[in-house]
């Protein structure tokens, strides 16, 4: 049993929370904008957004609370925001000088660095390992996973990855159940590519759902050809994010790090749970799914996100808007080759210029 802060208590981080209150303490914080929630879920309401019941055992409090203690006292703290919030989560645990022993990340999202010539970063890479006691204790949440499946009890398979196994097989003791299955891996950096890269992909397969109705529902074969397409180029854009990770930590040398784990080498990680697993479910339903949905009827994403999606975070366009600068440049100097990227490269348009979302199927590579 451990003492487990969950940061953040939207629908993530309370399905989370609730699976976590299997076999540990559980206190569940909300961020600025859960105050809401936490109300709700003190008055032992469903939670508003994940129409489910949070355990009564999950200690929920708000931000502006008394947490310091709580906080400093953790020996698992898990980021369980979205990417706009990661931010204050980070804050949080520097304000109140928290050393957990270990610290997990079911954020999604990348992360551009000041030299646009290079490749997106993971939150592996921008997070500093000092955060946990020991150093470096950091484990990565991805694969398949509607978090309000999780919170109602349905079998639910997911991955944890960490550079350092152990740390990961740690956690998985912790929070495994009868339902909530979980493989492991060291590869962290390539989980949280693909883990971002997916919610991108996830809008331009969700187009198909509109841009091709079939009577009352949709045709499949669209939706098929457009899903084995972002799988392709999930895993071509996770391998370069890591190849730049790599010769950035080897200072530009083809010295084999973080590209090459032991995981990667046998299990190609955007066919695993992290990619192909995850982008099946997100295209299933959530906000980038939604949004693909819209511009799929030839919409543009700017009178999407200031009318019915206003307000509403979509992680695919953030983790578009940090790709851009880095892939457009690695296509010019060959480093990529835009003929493999058609879907990356239709919804790059539809973000940087305002175009609404067009895809020839005659670009597919054959």
């Amino acid at each position: 049993m451990a003492n487990i802060v969950i940061l953040g208590a939207g629908v993530m981080g309370s399905a989370l929370a609730s699976v976590a209150a299997v076999h540990n303490e559980v206190t569940l914080v909300g961020s600025p904008l859960d105050d809401h929630i936490i109300n709700c879920l003190n008055e032992a309401e469903s939670h508003p957004t994940l129409r489910a019941k949070v355990p009564a055992s999950v200690i929920a409090i708000k931000s502006s609370e008394q947490i310091g203690k709580i906080i400093a006292q953790a020996n698992v703290i898990v980021i369980g925001v979205s990417s706009p919030g990661v931010q204050w989560a980070l804050d949080t645990i520097g304000q109140h000088q928290s050393s957990p022993d270990i610290l997990a990340l079911v954020t999604k999202g990348l992360v551009s660095g000041e030299n646009e010539q290079l490749a997106p970063q993971t939150y592996v890479q921008t997070i500093s390992p000092e955060l946990t006691s020991p150093a470096g204790r950091i484990v990565g949440i991805g694969g398949p996973c509607i978090a309000r499946e999780l919170a109602l009890g349905y079998p639910t398979r997911v991955c944890f990855a960490s550079q350092n196994i152990h740390v990961a097989n740690q956690l998985r003791d912790l929070l495994k159940t009868d339902y909530y299955h979980i493989a492991t891996h060291d590869d962290f950096t390539g989980l949280e590519a693909c883990a971002a890269l997916k919610n991108f992909m996830c809008i331009g397969v969700s187009t198909m759902f509109t841009a091709h109705s079939l009577e009352n529902s949709y045709a499949k074969n669209p939706v098929a050809a457009l899903f084995n397409q972002a799988v392709q180029e999930i895993g071509l854009l996770s391998r370069w994010i890591k190849d730049d990770v790599r010769r950035n930590e080897n200072n530009g040398s083809s010295a084999d790090t973080a590209s090459n784990t032991n995981f990667d080498a046998q299990h190609p990680i955007a066919f695993d749970l992290a990619g192909l697993g995850d982008l099946h479910v997100t295209v299933g339903g959530g906000r980038n799914s939604m949004l693909g949905q819209h511009l799929g009827t030839g919409r543009l994403l700017k009178d999407i996100l200031q009318s019915d999606m206003k307000n509403i975070t979509v992680e695919g366009v953030d983790t578009g808007k940090q790709l851009l600068a880095g892939f457009r440049y690695a296509c010019d100097k060959g480093n990529l080759q835009v003929n493999d990227f058609p879907i990356t490269c239709a919804i790059l348009d539809v973000i940087e210029n305002e175009k609404p979302f067009k895809l020839d199927f005659g670009l597919l590579p054959a």
